[in-house]
């Protein structure tokens, strides 16, 4: 697309905020469990792809953010330029770019923009990063985006 990546909520074009793609463990967590760091502090409880703070109606504001250009809160520690553990920058495959710029990020030859936010077999594995979005045993690698098995995925 026309925009910088810095700039830009969803970098890769698949449709999956760059948020949420930064998140380790997974979008398909509901927001009470996935989006809220140890200290309380709601990452994206509005699905806007922007930081939300303490509430679904708080954005960050420059008082947030440390010298380094990091909101403290989502830091280890103020300054410490450390991102708390739930935005790690996955890269599922472990090829090439991290999630957030990974079109595939689970490398199953099927499109992020495809295989969406979603949790299709319940394991708390969005599809995106899942390696068997239906949970039959069969790899999506195999099974691709038709239902080959018969069991409705």
């Amino acid at each position: 697309d026309a925009f910088i990546n810095s700039f830009d909520l969803d970098s890769d074009g698949d449709g999956i905020f760059d948020l949420i793609e930064n998140i380790a463990n997974g979008p398909a967590l509901p927001n009470s469990l996935n989006l809220v760091t140890a200290s309380g502090y709601s990452l994206d409880l509005n699905n806007d792809g922007r930081l939300d703070g303490t509430g679904a109606s708080y954005q960050a504001t420059s008082a947030d953010v440390g010298a380094n250009g990091i909101v403290d809160k989502i830091e280890t520690s103020p300054e410490s330029g450390i991102l708390i553990s739930q935005l790690s920058r996955p890269n599922t495959d472990g090829t090439g770019n991290a999630d957030f710029l990974d079109t595939d990020s689970d490398d199953d030859t099927i499109p992020d923009s495809t295989e969406k936010n979603v949790d299709t077999d319940g394991d708390k594995i969005p599809d995106f990063r899942d390696l068997d979005s239906d949970n039959d045993g069969i790899l999506d690698t195999d099974e691709g985006t038709g239902n080959v098995d018969g069991d409705a995925f």
